[in-house]
């Protein structure tokens, strides 16, 4: 296996930024030398890098286990947009990354072998990425994430409010329709199925305060569930942190590359908390 740190110069942020790259290893030759079978995106929460992805979940073992790639970039607290004040996160990972990258790696392109998954603010991201960009993915994976900026975005007197979406949305704290992943979901929709990425949301039960998380969650399930998307919905009990972000991602394995990894996961665990009885719908 190899884990590379890159930094690249971007243009889109007139900086340098970090990308992370796991490579898988074969030990058993089970896949006869092959590239990777797919490759996950995985993005990081607020006030964090895309380091935590490596130093708090088993996510190279998971990538490991089924042979896939992961990418994990830095995204600092841009929501994965391209923010008012010129940090141009968006453009940078929809066009100047995958170029660079190229440059770089050999990694699967196709579309059906590409996914791309994040937790809380990064969970909204997987959703905005994969929405606007569904040639690209063919899944995406949002772990507990602030799907729904609308919402929080009505508490626009709360002083963390502002701290947290001013430098991304400017002082008008006005969302774009091409932001909104309510709006983005209705769009893609419409699409072929065969077009649509294939979407997975998890939460804990116990996520709320300051953020609602579950609710946010909620609101958007009700929506997802009423239009034409390959949608699938899981909580059980947990709040915002790694118990919950760790254990999504064996689910995402699950459903976008390996059908029954999460029962053989869950199957190695002892402890009572991890058992994989989460609700589907």
């Amino acid at each position: 296996m190899a884990l590379l740190t890159c930094k690249l110069k971007s243009q889109a942020l007139m900086s340098t930024t970090t990308v992370r790259i796991y490579f898988p290893e074969d030990k058993k030759n089970q896949y006869g030398g092959q590239p990777p079978r797919a490759v996950f995106t995985l993005l990081h929460g607020f006030t964090n890098d895309g380091e935590d992805w490596i130093n708090m979940s088993s996510a190279l073992r998971y990538a490991n286990d089924n042979h896939v790639a992961l990418i994990i970039p830095d995204a600092g607290n841009s929501f994965y947009h391209d923010t008012a004040y010129n940090q141009g996160y968006y453009t940078w990972l929809t066009k100047e990354m995958p170029k660079l990258l190229d440059g770089i790696v050999s990694l699967p392109k196709e579309r059906e072998k590409n996914f791309v998954c994040g937790l809380s603010m990064g969970g909204y991201g997987a959703l905005l990425l994969a929405l606007t960009q569904p040639h690209r993915y063919a899944g995406c994976a949002s772990f507990s994430g602030a799907v729904a900026l609308h919402m929080m975005l009505q508490q626009a007197d709360n002083p963390l409010v502002r701290y947290t979406f001013e430098p991304v949305l400017g002082s008008s704290l006005e969302l774009p329709a091409n932001r909104d992943v309510f709006q983005l979901l209705q769009q893609v929709s419409k699409l072929p199925k065969q077009e649509q990425p294939k979407i997975l949301c998890t939460t804990g039960r116990q996520d709320h305060e300051p953020y609602y998380v579950y609710e946010q969650n909620q609101a958007l399930r009700q929506l997802a569930q009423s239009l034409p998307l390959d949608y699938t919905y899981m909580d059980w009990d947990g709040e915002h942190d790694w118990h919950v972000w760790d254990r999504s991602l064996v689910y995402a394995m699950d459903a976008f590359v390996s059908p029954g990894y999460a029962e053989k996961v869950f199957r190695q665990w002892t402890s009572q908390a991890f058992t994989a009885g989460g609700n589907q719908a």
